[in-house]
């Protein structure tokens, strides 16, 4: 058939989705005689059960792998992902199933479907799911577009940093519940370290995964003036990222490079 070998080809290595194509073919074999309404409901059972979380889960994780490996884009995902759904809506009208079969073979276009819709979500926009609290005032980050690698996050209150000081901290009234084996990092805006004097008075700031405190922001000013902030003024911004920990091993000797030990300036101007 040749919409399955379409619908398969959005697959980078088929093994997710072979299972189920090949489920299909079974269903279209089955004599239309031997169908009834009770059998169909026996066999859409059936077919449902088969379907348990782990199996979703197992192909979700492995589409996602095959196309981080395959370094596609995500508008070339979101272009595979539309193909496989208007091959299988294609597949319905070459096949011509009968109204027994039709109800059968949703059960199983319902799960390749939903694995669709879940991967495109995660693939195209989230890697994972971050649970924040917030006090009353508060608002939640936002990405300002879709490819950006941070999202801003906000000012409680209005607040005021004097000129010339060191560390007065902006209130964010944001907690998160990082999980384990990721970190949360903290940097100033681009357009609040070119436009004014102020700095984020630890460079990044840092969120371990066991903090369920307020993420608050201190900020040191080098100008003449006072800054003033206003409740809800977009005043960092925050990424996430897996914790990649290091075994110190004590060596006598490094392997050499071309640099060696040139450090600072080495490179030109």
């Amino acid at each position: 058939m040749d919409k399955i070998d379409t619908i398969m080809s959005t697959f980078p290595e088929y093994e997710t989705i072979k299972p189920l194509m090949e489920l299909i073919e079974q269903v279209m074999s089955i004599p239309e005689e031997t169908l009834t309404d009770d059998s169909i409901d026996i066999v859409s059972g059936m077919i449902k059960g088969a379907f348990t979380p782990k199996i979703k889960e197992d192909s979700i994780n492995e589409l996602l792998n095959e196309f981080k490996k395959s370094h596609l884009s995500t508008k070339e995902v979101s272009t595979l992902i539309s193909d496989g759904k208007k091959a299988i809506t294609e597949l319905v009208d070459e096949l011509k199933p009968s109204t027994h079969k039709r109800a059968i073979l949703n059960s199983i276009f319902d799960f390749i479907f939903e694995i669709y819709d879940i991967v495109e979500d995660k693939y195209n926009k989230y890697d994972i799911e971050l649970n924040m609290k917030l006090d009353e005032g508060a608002q939640l980050p936002t990405y300002a577009h879709e490819t950006d690698a941070c999202a801003d996050i906000y000012a409680l209150k209005d607040t005021t940093i004097p000129a010339h000081s060191l560390s007065t901290k902006v209130s964010t009234g944001l907690r998160i519940a990082l999980p384990e084996g990721w970190v949360a990092k903290i940097a100033p805006r681009s357009s609040i370290g070119m436009k004014t004097g102020l700095r984020l008075s630890n460079s990044i700031g840092i969120i371990d995964a066991d903090y369920r405190g307020e993420i608050g922001v201190l900020y040191d000013n080098f100008s003449d003036s006072d800054y003033e902030i206003k409740a809800g003024d977009r005043i960092a911004q925050i990424w996430i990222e897996p914790v990649h920990r290091f075994k110190p091993v004590k060596v006598d000797i490094l392997p050499t490079t071309e640099r060696g030990e040139n450090g600072f300036g080495s490179s030109g101007k």
